[in-house]
């Protein structure tokens, strides 16, 4: 049963409007007759089925004000698209505000605006001139954005472009908006990436913005601040906002305060997702918010319908209903959010007069420096967490004027954590886990903090510096434990009816085996004392992999870099183009054929073999691939898979031996334990056939393809389930490549194997033995649709004879985060690349 069916809220008279609505008073008369006003997130391409979810916000139980939220066409200023949209009848995501007539809009408009419902423009825009000019010619007053907030999150737009673009279109909503009303302009700044920011910085980026708009011509602004982790930590941002408004706004400025429903992963029960809305109409009236843009039960799955928004606003302010407003604290105590955004605001005014100047300062040196957001003019430096005690906290400051958490009890900051992927999707999906959770009660009072597991272990979400739990560790909570299987999917957000996305980079937000963690600048990655404990683990390993295989008679050999054509496997990823004095090479992926090539004069030979592979951009978030990489490349004529497999399982097992000996120290500093390898380094390896794989992940729930490479998450989920190495054995034909060879005495069936490391590491190792034969080989290529054209010089060696042999390939990069314990593949790489992501 949820608030609205207890109580009806006191609406707000609608009797006989004024002709001239304005947005900003309409919100200080209902907060003065004690009234939260609610507002949907709501935007369709039709203008008829734009007036009719207008009527029914008007018509809601609940003192309303409309929503125009626009397309992402016009957002992005491409209203030649909108318009072919238009009239091709392809729904939009939107209303296309500045493409249909302004006659049409204020048709649209025309009996549903008046001053007890005015409408406000809400888009994403960091190029906004032609929506203010539009919305003002339609006769409407209010709109929301900022030159950060509308940039940072949304695109890749310069924050020089954007702070000019809304400078501009400040000035024009001054004066474009029609006589007798008063132009209001909301920012976006306490939202930002919607969630893991702490609050002291969006209190400041919402001030800040605030004013910029007023520095620019405007003298009715509302200040945005988006609902968080912890309650009590919202209720001392939502007065720090309200406080700091009243000191560095002038006194003839018309402000509010603007809640946003949590705008991270949504529950997904019913259940769950309207707790946490009548949770955040509770919280707007104890804090003093005077507006709450609200969010519906369907958020998590799909388009909310007009009737869902209507619910939920009616529900919201039902809650709010039944709220008593909060007392307010004594002024001498200044609280933590406060003094923090207090800091940030000061810091950034202090570098200049004007303020859209003194904002790209800020961010040029890294003193507003927003965690996670991949915008090209933010530092990037700052890291936060979400705390034992549900706050948001800060791990890393970079160059920012506060300072990282200090642990209870402790004089300095704890050291950094090292945010594992693990960690930051619980952090992401903390809230929604803890409101669906059937049993456990989330909080139901502003004021009172989330409860805890009596056991010890921490909620969903909540992470804290090294040290905190008494060992030191790169893992979530300053353990170093293994990846886990489990897996909180990405925030959802459906365009027709909310503001536009989060801003968690697309590249990151699809899989099952997300790692949300990207690298730093590069000269600070290179100073990180992590990565010089890999770097010294890579070369132990190195070298004890050259003693061991020169010690079994291989050959090293330096591997070619471009060729006419390059190994054609690999799930996906693609090799990139050279142009050969005019011939089409390519960038090596793998060094397979010229492995088989160089059987004839080497018959056991290895490289080191730099790799470069354009993978799919979805897979920057496993943790587990890269765009160049190496591997150390065995291939032994005359050899069998067992051969193949039983030199892997010596190389790791020497490999492991030799780092333990040579740098026991390293690795415990980054919390290995030697126990870890026990099974390992007493040479045992188990193994099973893909068939046996497939049934086993098909037993627990897995939707494992028989015919297909066992995938990333399946991989991982039998990863986890051992405590040594193991070899899968036997997978089918199609596969793999066309030089895997295929069983002669069952047909369907490779002579192939995968070593899986244990501890949710994965694959290691992929080997095989080889098809040698001219004819069987053309045959493979043909049935993989490769064009046997392309290999020309491999087929005249084949068509001469190539040695029968086996080999395999080690992923030197997974080798050594295997061995560290590190969580992402960059974190062992110097120079890394992530599939996706530009980089030096």
């Amino acid at each position: 049963m949820t608030a609205a069916t207890l109580a009806a809220p006191t609406v707000a008279a609608r009797q006989s409007p004024p002709p001239s609505p304005s947005f900003g008073a309409f919100v200080a008369e209902a907060a003065a007759a004690g009234q939260l006003v609610v507002q949907p997130r709501m935007g369709f391409g039709d203008p008829r089925r734009m007036r009719a979810g207008l009527e029914r916000t008007k018509a809601a139980v609940a003192t309303t004000v409309g929503t125009l939220t626009i397309d992402s066409y016009t957002r992005v200023g491409d209203h030649a698209a909108a318009r072919a949209a238009l009239a091709e009848g392809v729904p939009l995501n939107g209303y296309p505000i500045a493409t249909h007539s302004a006659e049409s809009t204020r048709e649209l408009l025309a009996g549903v605006l008046d001053a007890g419902f005015p409408v406000q423009v809400r888009h994403g825009s960091s190029r906004p001139e032609a929506i203010v000019r539009a919305l003002a010619a339609a006769g409407l007053d209010a709109t929301e954005g900022g030159p950060v907030s509308y940039c940072l999150p949304y695109g890749r737009t310069p924050l020089a472009e954007s702070v000019e673009n809304w400078a501009r279109s400040c000035e024009l909503l001054a004066t474009l908006v029609p006589a007798g009303r008063v132009p209001h302009l909301e920012s976006f700044g306490g939202c930002m990436l919607g969630q893991l920011c702490p609050p002291g910085l969006l209190v400041a980026l919402s001030l800040l913005e605030g004013v910029f708009f007023v520095r620019h011509g405007l003298r009715s602004v509302s200040l945005s601040y988006a609902q968080q982790t912890d309650p009590g930590q919202d209720v001392e941002a939502v007065r720090a906002l309200r406080r700091l408004a009243g000191e560095f706004l002038p006194r003839d400025v018309d402000r509010h305060v603007v809640l946003y429903t949590y705008m991270g992963v949504f529950p997904h029960t019913e259940r769950g997702a309207t707790r946490l809305l009548e949770a955040s109409a509770r919280l707007a009236v104890t804090a003093g918010a005077q507006r709450l843009i609200v969010k519906t039960a369907a958020e998590a799955h799909r388009i909310p319908t007009v009737a869902e928004n209507v619910r939920a606003l009616e529900t919201a302010a039902a809650a709010a209903a039944l709220t008593a407003p909060g007392r307010e604290p004594e002024r001498s105590a200044d609280s933590e959010v406060y003094r923090e955004a207090r800091a940030f605001v000061e810091a950034v005014l202090e570098l200049g007069d004007d303020p859209g100047r003194a904002l790209r300062t800020a961010f040029a040196r890294g003193v507003l420096d927003v965690p996670y957001c991949l915008h090209p003019d933010n530092a990037g430096r700052s890291r936060s967490f979400v705390a034992a005690d549900g706050r948001l906290r800060w791990s890393r400051t970079g160059a920012m004027p506060v300072a990282p958490h200090a642990a209870a009890g402790r004089r300095a900051p704890a050291r950094a954590p090292a945010m594992t992927s693990d960690g930051l999707l619980a952090a992401l999906g903390g809230v929604a886990a803890r409101y669906d959770a059937p049993r456990e009660q989330p909080h139901e009072r502003p004021h009172e903090q989330p409860q805890r597991r009596s056991d010890g272990a921490r909620a969903a979400g909540a992470a804290a510096p090294d040290g905190a739990s008494g060992r030191a560790g790169p893992g979530l909570g300053g353990t170093r434990a293994t990846p886990s299987a489990h897996r909180v999917p990405p925030p959802v957000c459906d365009p027709p009816v909310c503001d536009p996305p989060l801003c968690v980079p697309v590249l990151l937000r699809t899989g099952a085996d997300m790692d949300l963690q990207t690298p730093p600048p590069l000269g600070e990655h290179l100073r990180s004392p992590q990565l010089r404990s890999a770097m010294l683990v890579q070369q132990e390993a190195l070298h004890a992999a050259r003693r061991f295989l020169r010690g079994e008679g291989f050959v090293e050999l330096l591997p070619p870099l471009v060729g006419p054509v390059t190994d054609p496997g690999g799930r996906g990823a693609k090799a990139l183009d050279v142009d050969y004095y005019g011939q089409p090479y390519k960038l090596m992926t793998s060094a397979i054929l010229y492995k088989q090539a160089s059987l004839k004069g080497f018959p056991r030979l290895f490289y080191i073999a730099p790799n470069v592979r354009v993978e799919p951009p979805e897979t920057a978030g496993t943790g587990r691939h890269l765009v160049e990489f190496h591997q150390i490349d065995v291939e032994l004529a005359g050899g069998s898979r067992a051969d193949a497999q039983e030199i892997a399982a010596g190389l790791l097992t020497h490999v492991v031996e030799h780092v333990w000996t040579a740098v026991p120290e390293v690795l415990r500093e980054l919390g290995r334990d030697e126990l870890d390898f026990a099974e390992l380094r007493s040479g045992k390896f188990d193994s099973c056939t893909h068939e046996e794989a497939v049934a086993r992940l098909l037993g627990q729930g897995h939707p494992q393809s028989p015919d297909a490479e066992i995938d990333w998450a399946g991989e991982k989920v039998l990863s986890l389930e051992a405590d040594r190495p193991f070899f899968i054995n036997d997978y089918p034909k199609g596969s793999r490549g066309f030089y895997d060879r295929e069983d002669p005495e069952r047909p369907g069936v490779l002579r192939n194997f995968d070593l899986i490391a244990h501890g949710g590491y994965g694959e290691l190792v992929s080997g095989s033995e080889r098809e040698s034969g001219y004819a069987t080989i053309v045959t493979r290529m043909r049935e993989s649709g490769e064009n046997p054209a392309k290999y020309a010089w491999y087929l005249d060696l084949a068509r001469e004879g190539i040695e029968p042999s086996a080999g395999f390939g080690m992923g030197l990069q997974r080798l050594v985060r295997f061995l560290t314990g590190l969580d992402a593949l960059w974190q062992v790489s110097a120079y890394p690349k992530l599939p996706g992501v530009i980089a030096p």
